[in-house]
Formats: structure tokens, sequence, C-alpha cells
């Protein structure tokens, strides 16, 4: 796969789920079985808004030079690989519900794809 592919990929699922948890936290977290309080619901909007930036971010690097695609890819692993510890850590916790699973395996996927791309010398964006 084209890190320019995995770019657009990882980007739109950030922009989807980053406005999903900016202006309907409270559904989306009721969707995984997670209830919260206005703290909750007001952390739930920050991560919100860090997927929104991130996701354009993945959005706008289109014209990548060759050259900066390992450091950059070395960059979302490592965020990517955080998210997975995080979700599969809540969910072994069991504070969602099976839906869980599908953040756990996304981040894992990305993960995966993101740190094959760090680890390549040379690839074209």
């Amino acid at each position: 796969m084209r890190f320019s592919t995995l770019l657009k990929a990882g980007g739109t699922l950030a922009l989807l789920f980053g406005l999903g948890f900016l202006f309907l936290p409270a559904t989306l977290l009721h969707q995984y079985g997670a209830g919260t309080d206005a703290v909750g619901i007001f952390m739930s909007q920050f991560f919100g808004a860090a997927l929104l930036q991130v996701g354009l971010v993945f959005l706008l690097l289109g014209d990548l030079p060759a050259a900066a695609v390992p450091r950059v890819a070395a960059g979302a692993a490592v965020g990517e690989l955080a998210g997975f510890w995080i979700a599969l850590r809540i969910q072994l916790g069991g504070q969602v519900n099976a839906l869980g699973w599908s953040t756990v395996a996304l981040y894992g996927l990305f993960t995966i794809a993101f740190g094959i791309c760090a680890l390549q010398k040379s690839q074209p964006a």
C-alpha cells in the first residue's frame, strides 16, 4: 500500500471519529456502552479535537517527499501504538462493550501499517 493511501485512510477515519467525538460525544460513548459525567464529555470533546487535527494533517500530507515518509510514519506508528495500548487495556478491563474490539483492531492495524512504512528506507509517498 502506498503511504499516501495509508494517510488518506487514517485521515478519513480520524476525521470522522473526531467530528463525532467533538459534536456527539455522549452518543458515541453510549455506542461503546460507556457512560460518563460532564467532565468525561468535556474530555471526549478534546479527544475529538485532537483526532480532527490528526485527520486533517494526514489528509493534507498528500505530496510528502519520499525522504520524509519514514519519519512521519514513525511518529504515526508511535501514536497508533499508544492508542492500541489504551484501547486494549480498556477492552480487557471490561469498561466498554464488544464494539470496543473494533477500536483495538483499528489501532492495531494502523500501528502495523505505519510501522512497516517507518521501517522501509525509501518509499514514494
